[in-house]
């Protein structure tokens, strides 16, 4: 499992679409934003591949000036086998 927290700067002219598409990002969650283009993020999902690429693709919306990660955390779901 892994959890990240983003904080992203948009461009407020472009807010509602950016809004648009960090929300079509599988594990995306929008917590706040406002009108000066602040957006709080989270990417929750089993997978940290997964969310080292969300990070990436968001930093390729059009619209985004920055993002900024604020909290990683991961945890192995499956015990590894002591030997």
């Amino acid at each position: 499992m892994a959890i990240c927290s983003l904080v992203v700067q948009a461009e407020p002219s472009n807010l509602e679409a950016v809004t648009h598409s960090l929300q079509s990002i599988k594990g995306v969650e929008i917590h706040a934003k406002n009108e000066y283009g602040k957006i709080v993020v989270s990417i929750d999902h089993p997978s940290r591949e997964h969310c080292g690429n969300a990070m990436a693709d968001i930093t390729h919306i059009t619209g985004v000036m920055s993002s900024s990660l604020v909290f990683e955390y991961q945890e192995d779901l499956e015990p590894e086998s002591i030997q």
